[in-house]
Order: C-alpha cells, then structure tokens, then sequence
C-alpha cells in the first residue's frame, strides 16, 4: 500500500479532532448543566465514569499500541489485514463481554439504581469497536477521522439543543449519544475498508491469543490510568453528591482543554518516533512543552471564576475551589504524555510503560484506603491524591527513561 505521507496536514488533522471532542464537551456540558441541572449532569457524569471502564475494556489497549503494528505493515498487506482483523474480532467479543459484566455490579444497590442508564450507554461500545482511529493514526492519514468527527459532534450538539429540553431528558440524550457514537464508528470502519481493501478474514485461535497477550500489558496499564482517572470521578459521586461530581467534571474538563495541543503533538509525532529520532529533539520537545503548559496553568489561575462561569453557569462558580488544586495537571500531564507515549512505547519499553501505571495506581487506592480509614476521606482530599498520582506516575517515567538513556 503506497501512502503519501504530508506531516503537517496529519498534525492539524489530529488537532481539529482533539478540539472538536473537547470543544463539543464544553457547549455541551454547559448547555446540559443548565437544562439537566446540577444533579442531574453529575448522575449523567458519574454513569459515564463507569460506561468507560467498559469502553477501556473493549479497546484493550489497542488504542495505544495498534498504531504501532499499521505502522510497521503498512506495506505489507497481508499482514495488514491480519492484524486489522483480528482487533475487529477481539474487541467484538469483549463489547458482548460488557454486558454479562454487568450482572454481578447489578448485586450493588446503588450502581443497581443507574443500571438502565449504565446499560443503554454502554451500547457507546459499538462506535470504539467500529472505528479505527489507531489505523488512520498508523498511516498517518487522519482527514476522514477529522471529516467524520466533525459531522458526528455537530449532529449531537444540534439534537441536543433541538430536542433535550427538560431535566428527566437524560434518557433521550444518552441515545443521541449512543446513536451518533455508532455513526461516526460505522463511517470510519467503511472509509478504512475502502482505503485497503479490507476483507474480515478467519483468524485462528492462536493469532487472536499472540495479539490478546501483546495487548494485556496495555490493557492493564490502561485500567491503572482509569483507577486514577474516572475513578476519582466514581469515588466522589459514591461518597458524595452528584453536585459534587458535576463540580469536578468541570474542573477537570478546563485542565484538559489545555493539554490537547500536547495530545496532539504526542499522536501526530509518534510515527516518527518509532522511525528514531534524535535525542536533542526529543529534550527540545520536553522542554518547551512543560514551559508552555505552565504558562497556560498560571493563565488559567488568574481567570478561574470568569472560566468556571462561562462553562457551568453562575450556579457552578460554588466550586470554584476545585479548579486551583487541579491545575498543576496541566504540565504533568503534558509531560508524562510524553515521555510514556512518544518516548517509552516508541522504544520498546511496554512492562516499563505499564509498570509506571501500575505502581500509580496502586499508590492510588492506597491513599483513598488511608484517608477512609483514618476519616479523612473529604471532597478536597480526594482531588489532591488525584493530581499526586499524576506527579507520581510523571517522576516514575522520567526515572525510567534517565535509566535506559532515552532522553
């Protein structure tokens, strides 16, 4: 398969993608928390913070890793179309897996309270297994993604603000969601079918369990990350009100606006890590990009309020307090990005990569057991071991790539 590679084309297409998902989030949440209410966006929020552990479930760490294998087969055809079917295959049965999983959780009478909410937005599970955004990322061809993404987030803004209109609408939004999530997975399946020829040929048993294995790694890292990451979201919905939730989603949501011009960086450049590349690059990139962040940390300090209320309304500006303690997000995670992604998954280092994960999660969860135990376990004390797991996870990575000499 001969591909035209323009790499510049390939970044602004990440980045159109990365500013459509967020920027769509934010009229939307703002929209929602008006007419669902404050309650009701942090119930909707707190469903979703569990919907994707499944979601993480179905995509098995592909997401991250899969690009790799297009990008080493992209001229080899074959075993092109081995690879891309046996994602299919794999994250087609763990979708069906999703729902038997969800009997056991139904024995928890609070998550058994959201159980048809859980249920219908899990069906979101169809879109991840559709859409190959790691094959598009692989050849460096991102245009439809961008294309697809556009269309799929302005239909659900314009059916949301058409239609959801009073606070019992959270049903009738989760399928519009669901309904253009499955869109925009169908479209970009076709659109990869027609730039390869791709056929869903018969995989073995064998070739499904390699890639199962090459997948677990990734897979376990990945549920380390969301431990720390919608478990935070989880926990304070669990312990606290869905206000509460709400509050933080926010909060959260303003960090990470300002860490897409690093995702986008990190996805448009790895290619070309993987290819090699020299290390005084890769210190250059580091460099300006804690800087940068930093300066967008201390911007968004200084106008925090005016930025909480122009999202969330005058009603959310109450949690004003949340945003300060989140916002030294911005350069560690910028950082940690990577370092993990371009630097340790490019070279090889996947156990390194996943261990990182692990060892923060674990630190994680021991944290919020010793805040519970000794009755410490408070709305501000379980956002401040957030942002610690994320300094932890950014101290471990930069330790492993001072050690192996990858920078």
């Amino acid at each position: 398969m001969d591909i035209k590679i323009n790499p510049f084309l390939n970044f602004l297409n990440i980045g159109i993608i990365k500013i459509l998902n967020i920027g769509s989030k934010y009229i939307l949440v703002g929209y929602l928390i008006r007419v669902l209410g404050e309650n009701g966006y942090g119930t909707l929020t707190w469903v979703d913070s569990i919907v994707q552990y499944f979601i993480m479930l179905i995509n098995f760490g592909f997401d991250l890793y899969a690009a790799k294998y297009i990008v080493e087969n992209k001229n080899n055809p074959k075993r092109l179309n081995e690879v891309i079917a046996s994602i299919y295959y794999i994250k087609s049965l763990l979708f069906l897996l999703c729902f038997i999983l969800l009997i056991p959780l139904s024995f928890n009478l609070q998550i058994n309270n959201y159980l048809n909410l859980i249920s219908l937005m899990l069906i979101l599970g169809l879109g991840e297994v559709l859409m190959p955004i790691w094959f598009f990322q692989g050849i460096e061809k991102m245009k439809s993604v961008t294309i697809l993404t556009f269309t799929t987030k302005l239909l659900l803004i314009l059916l949301t603000i058409f239609f959801i209109k009073k606070s019992n609408d959270i049903n009738l939004y989760i399928v519009f969601l669901v309904f253009t999530n499955a869109v925009w997975g169908l479209l970009g399946f076709l659109k990869m079918k027609k730039e390869i020829q791709f056929e869903l040929i018969k995989i073995s048993k064998l070739t499904l369990i390699k890639y199962l294995k090459e997948g677990y790694l990734f897979f376990i890292g990945k549920v380390s990350t969301f431990i720390f990451n919608m478990g935070t979201l989880f926990i304070i919905g669990y312990f606290y009100s869905k206000g509460n939730v709400a509050g933080f989603d926010i909060a959260i949501k303003i960090v990470f606006v300002f860490i897409i011009p690093f995702e986008v960086l990190q996805q448009a450049i790895y290619p070309k890590f993987v290819r090699g590349i020299k290390k005084s690059y890769i210190k250059k990139i580091l460099i300006y990009s804690f800087f940068f962040s930093l300066l967008m940390a201390i911007s968004t300090y200084i106008f925090s309020e005016k930025i909480i209320s122009i999202f969330g309304g005058n009603t959310m500006i109450k949690y004003n307090f949340i945003l300060p303690i989140v916002l030294p997000l911005i350069p560690i995670v910028s950082s940690t990005i990577i370092l993990g992604n371009c630097i340790m998954v490019a070279n090889g280092y996947f156990k390194e990569y996943n261990r990182s994960l692990i060892i923060t999660a674990f630190l994680f969860v021991l944290f919020i057991i010793i805040l519970k135990a000794t009755n410490n376990l408070n709305l501000i004390n379980i956002i401040t071991v957030r942002v610690l797991a994320d300094l932890i996870l950014l101290l471990i990575r930069l330790y492993y790539c001072l050690k192996y000499k990858l920078i």
